[in-house]
Protein backbone atom coordinates (compact mmCIF):
# COMPACT_ATOMS: atom_id res chain seq x y z
CA UNK A 1 0.00 0.00 0.00
CA UNK A 2 1.75 3.41 -1.11
CA UNK A 3 1.08 6.32 1.79
CA UNK A 4 -0.27 9.06 0.52
CA UNK A 5 1.40 12.80 0.62
CA UNK A 6 -0.74 15.55 3.08
CA UNK A 7 -2.08 17.08 -0.01
CA UNK A 8 -3.78 13.99 -1.81
CA UNK A 9 -5.43 13.31 1.66
CA UNK A 10 -7.30 16.98 1.88
CA UNK A 11 -7.73 16.35 -2.08
CA UNK A 12 -9.57 13.08 -1.76
CA UNK A 13 -10.94 13.83 1.56
CA UNK A 14 -12.75 16.80 0.18
CA UNK A 15 -13.66 14.40 -2.93
CA UNK A 16 -16.12 12.57 -1.04
CA UNK A 17 -17.43 15.27 1.54
CA UNK A 18 -18.47 16.67 -2.29
CA UNK A 19 -20.07 13.38 -2.83
CA UNK A 20 -21.52 13.09 0.59
CA UNK A 21 -23.45 16.58 -0.16
CA UNK A 22 -24.45 15.57 -3.62
CA UNK A 23 -26.07 12.38 -2.16
CA UNK A 24 -27.89 14.86 0.55
CA UNK A 25 -29.26 16.87 -2.22
CA UNK A 26 -29.94 14.17 -4.66
CA UNK A 27 -31.26 11.03 -2.26
CA UNK A 28 -30.22 7.97 -4.84
CA UNK A 29 -26.61 9.47 -6.09
CA UNK A 30 -24.95 6.24 -4.51
CA UNK A 31 -22.23 6.37 -7.75
CA UNK A 32 -20.75 9.39 -6.71
CA UNK A 33 -19.71 8.52 -3.10
CA UNK A 34 -18.73 4.96 -4.74
CA UNK A 35 -16.32 6.76 -7.34
CA UNK A 36 -15.09 8.76 -4.58
CA UNK A 37 -14.26 5.85 -2.84
CA UNK A 38 -12.44 3.78 -5.48
CA UNK A 39 -10.52 6.95 -5.84
CA UNK A 40 -8.95 6.83 -2.45
CA UNK A 41 -8.17 2.98 -3.38
CA UNK A 42 -6.60 3.98 -6.45
CA UNK A 43 -4.32 6.77 -5.03
CA UNK A 44 -2.49 4.02 -2.65
CA UNK A 45 -1.70 1.52 -5.77
CA UNK A 46 1.28 1.04 -7.92
CA UNK A 47 0.82 3.10 -11.40
CA UNK A 48 0.45 0.28 -13.14
CA UNK A 49 -2.47 -0.67 -11.64
CA UNK A 50 -4.12 2.61 -11.43
CA UNK A 51 -7.41 2.31 -12.72
CA UNK A 52 -8.75 -0.72 -10.72
CA UNK A 53 -12.15 -1.46 -9.74
CA UNK A 54 -13.49 -0.64 -6.20
CA UNK A 55 -13.54 -4.78 -5.74
CA UNK A 56 -9.38 -5.07 -6.77
CA UNK A 57 -8.55 -2.35 -4.09
CA UNK A 58 -10.65 -2.95 -0.68
CA UNK A 59 -7.50 -4.75 0.47
CA UNK A 60 -6.15 -1.44 0.45
CA UNK A 61 -9.07 0.35 1.25
CA UNK A 62 -9.03 -1.67 4.64
CA UNK A 63 -5.48 -1.77 5.33
CA UNK A 64 -5.21 2.14 5.42
CA UNK A 65 -8.49 2.63 7.59
CA UNK A 66 -6.93 -0.22 10.36
CA UNK A 67 -3.96 1.92 10.07
CA UNK A 68 -4.40 5.44 10.15
CA UNK A 69 -8.26 6.05 11.46
CA UNK A 70 -8.08 7.73 14.45
CA UNK A 71 -10.15 4.96 16.32
CA UNK A 72 -9.19 2.16 14.62
CA UNK A 73 -5.37 3.00 14.11
CA UNK A 74 -4.98 3.46 17.46
CA UNK A 75 -6.97 -0.63 18.62
CA UNK A 76 -10.49 -0.70 19.99
CA UNK A 77 -9.97 -1.41 23.61
CA UNK A 78 -12.51 0.20 25.50
CA UNK A 79 -14.15 1.34 22.80
CA UNK A 80 -18.02 1.19 23.27
CA UNK A 81 -19.25 2.33 19.99
CA UNK A 82 -19.02 -1.15 18.61
CA UNK A 83 -15.68 -2.96 16.14
CA UNK A 84 -15.59 -0.38 13.75
CA UNK A 85 -13.05 -2.23 11.93
CA UNK A 86 -15.25 -5.18 11.33
CA UNK A 87 -18.02 -3.17 10.41
CA UNK A 88 -15.90 -1.14 7.82
CA UNK A 89 -15.59 -3.52 6.39
CA UNK A 90 -18.44 -5.21 5.73
CA UNK A 91 -19.96 -1.88 4.71
CA UNK A 92 -17.30 -2.03 2.06
CA UNK A 93 -18.24 -5.28 1.02
CA UNK A 94 -22.07 -3.59 0.89
CA UNK A 95 -20.50 -1.07 -1.51
CA UNK A 96 -18.46 -3.45 -3.51
CA UNK A 97 -21.49 -5.76 -4.77
CA UNK A 98 -23.88 -2.41 -5.19
CA UNK A 99 -20.98 -0.86 -7.56
CA UNK A 100 -20.88 -4.67 -9.36
CA UNK A 101 -24.91 -4.18 -10.01
CA UNK A 102 -24.79 -0.53 -10.75
CA UNK A 103 -28.62 -0.92 -11.45
CA UNK A 104 -30.04 0.76 -8.16
CA UNK A 105 -33.49 2.77 -8.69
CA UNK A 106 -35.50 3.79 -5.47
CA UNK A 107 -35.26 2.69 -2.56
CA UNK A 108 -32.55 0.29 -3.34
CA UNK A 109 -30.74 3.24 -4.56
CA UNK A 110 -31.57 5.39 -1.00
CA UNK A 111 -30.09 2.53 0.84
CA UNK A 112 -27.38 2.37 -1.62
CA UNK A 113 -26.42 5.85 -0.52
CA UNK A 114 -26.52 5.12 3.11
CA UNK A 115 -24.00 1.98 2.97
CA UNK A 116 -21.83 4.28 0.91
CA UNK A 117 -22.19 7.38 3.06
CA UNK A 118 -21.20 5.05 6.21
CA UNK A 119 -17.71 3.94 4.35
CA UNK A 120 -17.32 7.35 3.04
CA UNK A 121 -17.28 9.06 6.16
CA UNK A 122 -15.12 6.21 7.84
CA UNK A 123 -12.97 6.90 5.02
CA UNK A 124 -12.99 11.27 5.69
CA UNK A 125 -11.96 10.24 9.30
CA UNK A 126 -9.16 7.84 7.94
CA UNK A 127 -7.53 10.66 5.41
CA UNK A 128 -8.74 13.23 7.84
CA UNK A 129 -5.98 11.91 10.64
CA UNK A 130 -3.60 11.13 7.56
CA UNK A 131 -3.06 13.97 6.53
CA UNK A 132 -2.86 15.66 10.48
CA UNK A 133 -5.00 18.89 9.28
CA UNK A 134 -8.04 17.84 11.53
CA UNK A 135 -7.35 21.35 13.68
CA UNK A 136 -7.00 23.34 10.32
CA UNK A 137 -10.19 25.08 8.30
CA UNK A 138 -8.67 25.04 4.78
CA UNK A 139 -9.14 21.73 5.53
CA UNK A 140 -12.66 21.29 5.21
CA UNK A 141 -13.56 24.14 2.88
CA UNK A 142 -14.60 23.15 -0.40
CA UNK A 143 -12.61 25.43 -3.10
CA UNK A 144 -15.84 25.82 -5.71
CA UNK A 145 -17.16 28.87 -4.13
CA UNK A 146 -20.78 29.75 -4.92
CA UNK A 147 -21.83 33.23 -3.74
CA UNK A 148 -24.72 35.89 -4.92
CA UNK A 149 -24.29 39.34 -5.87
CA UNK A 150 -27.05 43.15 -5.47
CA UNK A 151 -28.10 42.51 -9.17
CA UNK A 152 -28.72 39.39 -9.01
CA UNK A 153 -32.48 37.91 -9.27
CA UNK A 154 -33.82 35.86 -6.28
CA UNK A 155 -34.94 33.22 -8.52
CA UNK A 156 -31.54 33.11 -9.51
CA UNK A 157 -30.51 32.82 -6.22
CA UNK A 158 -33.38 30.31 -5.13
CA UNK A 159 -31.94 28.49 -8.49
CA UNK A 160 -28.18 28.40 -6.85
CA UNK A 161 -29.76 26.86 -3.57
CA UNK A 162 -31.98 24.62 -5.06
CA UNK A 163 -29.26 23.14 -7.64
CA UNK A 164 -26.45 22.85 -4.82
CA UNK A 165 -28.15 22.06 -1.57
CA UNK A 166 -26.72 24.92 0.05
CA UNK A 167 -28.67 26.68 3.19
CA UNK A 168 -26.53 30.11 2.67
CA UNK A 169 -24.90 32.39 0.02
CA UNK A 170 -22.07 34.76 1.03
CA UNK A 171 -22.95 38.42 0.04
CA UNK A 172 -20.88 41.66 -0.41
CA UNK A 173 -22.44 44.27 0.31
CA UNK A 174 -21.33 48.23 0.80
CA UNK A 175 -17.78 46.64 1.70
CA UNK A 176 -19.10 44.10 4.47
CA UNK A 177 -19.62 40.28 4.19
CA UNK A 178 -23.58 38.98 4.88
CA UNK A 179 -24.84 35.73 4.71
CA UNK A 180 -28.24 35.41 2.72
CA UNK A 181 -30.29 32.27 4.52
CA UNK A 182 -32.37 29.57 2.73
CA UNK A 183 -34.84 30.35 5.20
CA UNK A 184 -35.16 33.86 5.04
CA UNK A 185 -35.29 33.97 0.70
CA UNK A 186 -38.15 31.27 1.59
CA UNK A 187 -40.18 33.21 3.79
CA UNK A 188 -39.62 36.42 2.01
CA UNK A 189 -40.79 35.04 -1.47
CA UNK A 190 -43.79 33.42 0.31
CA UNK A 191 -45.10 36.94 1.06
CA UNK A 192 -43.79 38.63 -2.54
CA UNK A 193 -44.63 34.83 -4.62
CA UNK A 194 -43.40 35.10 -8.31
CA UNK A 195 -42.61 39.20 -8.41
CA UNK A 196 -40.47 38.79 -5.61
CA UNK A 197 -38.41 36.14 -8.42
CA UNK A 198 -37.68 39.39 -10.35
CA UNK A 199 -36.33 41.67 -7.88
CA UNK A 200 -32.25 42.17 -7.45
CA UNK A 201 -30.76 41.11 -4.09
CA UNK A 202 -30.43 44.98 -3.91
CA UNK A 203 -33.71 46.17 -4.18
CA UNK A 204 -34.76 43.28 -1.99
CA UNK A 205 -32.53 44.19 1.10
CA UNK A 206 -33.64 47.68 1.11
CA UNK A 207 -37.20 47.45 1.29
CA UNK A 208 -37.02 48.92 4.65
CA UNK A 209 -39.92 46.74 7.58
CA UNK A 210 -40.70 44.22 4.71
CA UNK A 211 -36.93 43.83 3.15
CA UNK A 212 -35.37 40.48 2.63
CA UNK A 213 -33.19 39.80 5.93
CA UNK A 214 -29.64 39.46 5.33
CA UNK A 215 -27.36 38.22 8.33
CA UNK A 216 -23.93 39.79 9.17
CA UNK A 217 -21.23 37.20 8.37
CA UNK A 218 -18.25 35.33 10.94
CA UNK A 219 -14.98 35.93 9.31
CA UNK A 220 -12.42 33.15 9.50
CA UNK A 221 -9.06 32.55 7.98
CA UNK A 222 -7.98 29.42 6.54
CA UNK A 223 -5.08 28.97 8.55
CA UNK A 224 -7.79 29.39 11.77
CA UNK A 225 -7.98 26.44 13.86
CA UNK A 226 -11.34 24.35 13.73
CA UNK A 227 -11.46 25.50 17.89
CA UNK A 228 -11.01 29.43 17.07
CA UNK A 229 -13.53 28.88 13.89
CA UNK A 230 -16.25 27.57 15.69
CA UNK A 231 -15.98 30.39 18.27
CA UNK A 232 -15.80 33.07 15.44
CA UNK A 233 -18.88 31.52 14.43
CA UNK A 234 -21.12 31.16 16.81
CA UNK A 235 -23.13 28.67 15.51
CA UNK A 236 -23.59 30.07 12.10
CA UNK A 237 -22.43 30.10 8.49
CA UNK A 238 -19.10 32.48 8.26
CA UNK A 239 -16.80 32.99 4.99
CA UNK A 240 -13.11 32.09 4.30
CA UNK A 241 -11.47 35.24 3.33
CA UNK A 242 -7.27 35.23 2.49
CA UNK A 243 -6.02 37.99 1.37
CA UNK A 244 -9.55 39.84 1.29
CA UNK A 245 -10.55 37.32 -1.21
CA UNK A 246 -13.45 34.86 -0.72
CA UNK A 247 -12.30 31.45 -0.58
CA UNK A 248 -14.96 29.75 0.77
CA UNK A 249 -17.95 29.51 3.07
CA UNK A 250 -17.49 26.95 6.43
CA UNK A 251 -20.69 26.07 8.72
CA UNK A 252 -21.05 24.19 11.61
CA UNK A 253 -21.86 21.20 9.76
CA UNK A 254 -18.91 21.19 7.32
CA UNK A 255 -16.67 21.14 11.02
CA UNK A 256 -18.73 18.35 12.38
Amino acid sequence: MKMLLKQECIYLRKRLQKARYQALADGEDWLGIAQAIEAVGNAMVDKEDVGKGLGLVKKELKQFVKKCHPIIGKGQEGVEEGPFESTFENLLEEVIKVRNDEAHLGVAARAAVRIATAVGIYLEDTLMAASDSEKDVKAYIQEEVVRTYIWQRLGECRRLMLTHSFSYLPLLREGKWEILVDADLAEYLAVRGWKGRKETVGEAVTKGANRLSVEEAAIVEPNDSKRDALKKMKGKAAVVIQKEELVGIVTPFDLL
